[in-house]
């Protein structure tokens, strides 16, 4: 059964949870890339992107610039998982 968006928002922040810190962490790109993205179905693909610019907008994560892609949890979103 294809993920929805929800879904992808809760695996997403189940990975920072994953991590045991605090606010600061930043998903390893390699997960996300190679692990992760590569596992979605076309739908789920396009269901990513839209997800990961919901938990954004509501102050969860931050994107972090560089050449990977990188997800940087915030104060608010380890306020909300931890």
């Amino acid at each position: 059964m294809a993920k929805d968006k929800k879904e992808i928002k809760k695996d997403i922040l189940d990975m920072f949870r994953t991590l045991e810190n605090e606010e600061g962490d930043v998903l390893p790109p390699e997960w996300l890339e190679s692990d992760y993205i590569k596992r979605l179905n076309w739908e789920e693909k396009r269901l990513y992107q839209n997800a990961v610019n919901e938990l954004i907008s509501k102050g969860l994560v931050e994107n972090v610039k560089g050449s990977a892609l990188s997800l940087k949890l915030t104060d608010k979103g380890a306020d909300l998982i931890y």
